[in-house]
């Protein structure tokens, strides 16, 4: 199975290199820009019309902080039956279990978000058993780094709490997940392996919202659940 993992895109959907051969896409939230949900809508929609057009024949996706008009109810699943949506939810691709969820940390007033000291019970719900486990944001210390808002020193921002749930229980075979970008002196897009778990950070536009990756894509052994290969669009 070759699968397409991909993560916000902010309104730049249409500026992807698109592989084929893909039997699966996944895009892990961010599709859109705006915080404010009305309009947010118009861009969403555009977005979903062009990821059910798609010609893969499984899409999913997973929410981000900047889905503000799924959050809101303005967009809706069901609209678009083409494409899977896991709010928090799981669903099985072709024999692999996957589990979305689009909460992050709590920054600033946007969608999906948590206080940090809330999380862990959110995590607590995520079965032990996912075999490709998809958060918008990521698990601390894994592609997550950042600037300070205040001394401008690098820091890492993903959830301390994903980051033990996912390593000492769930321990995925993949752990895919974007929100944190690129940003001059600092690249957060790529793979890292650890112990049985490869993470992806799949974000495709950089912190000053251009578009300068264009995802991942693996190819998967279904059956032993072991990654054969992967590469760049």
């Amino acid at each position: 199975m070759k699968l397409w993992l991909l993560s916000d895109t902010h309104n730049r959907h249409n500026e992807l290199r698109i592989p084929s051969g893909i039997d699966a896409v996944i895009h892990c939230g961010d599709e859109s820009e705006s915080g404010n949900e009305w309009l947010n809508e118009p861009e969403a929609r555009a977005f979903f019309e062009w990821y059910s057009s798609l010609e893969v024949p499984q899409k999913i996706f997973v929410p981000g902080n900047h889905s503000t008009a799924i959050e809101r109810g303005l967009v809706k699943p069901e609209q678009y039956p083409k494409v899977r949506f896991l709010i928090h939810d799981q669903t099985s691709l072709n024999g692999l279990i996957v589990f979305g969820t689009p909460y992050t940390p709590k920054f600033f007033n946007w969608s999906y978000m948590r206080e940090r000291e809330d999380l862990d019970i959110v995590w607590q719900s995520i079965p032990d058993e996912v075999d490709i486990l998809i958060s918008h944001g990521p698990p601390k210390g894994m592609l997550d780094v950042t600037r300070d808002f205040n001394t401008r020193n690098p820091v890492h921002v993903g959830s301390k709490s994903l980051t033990r749930h996912v390593t000492q229980r769930i321990k995925p075979m993949v752990h895919a997940f974007g929100h944190i970008h690129d940003e001059p002196s600092i690249r957060n897009f790529g793979m890292v392996n650890d112990g049985s778990t490869t993470f992806v950070n799949c974000s495709c536009c950089n912190i000053g919202g251009k578009l300068v990756n264009h995802g991942f894509v693996l190819e998967i052994d279904a059956q032993s659940k072991t990654i054969l290969h992967a590469s760049l669009p």
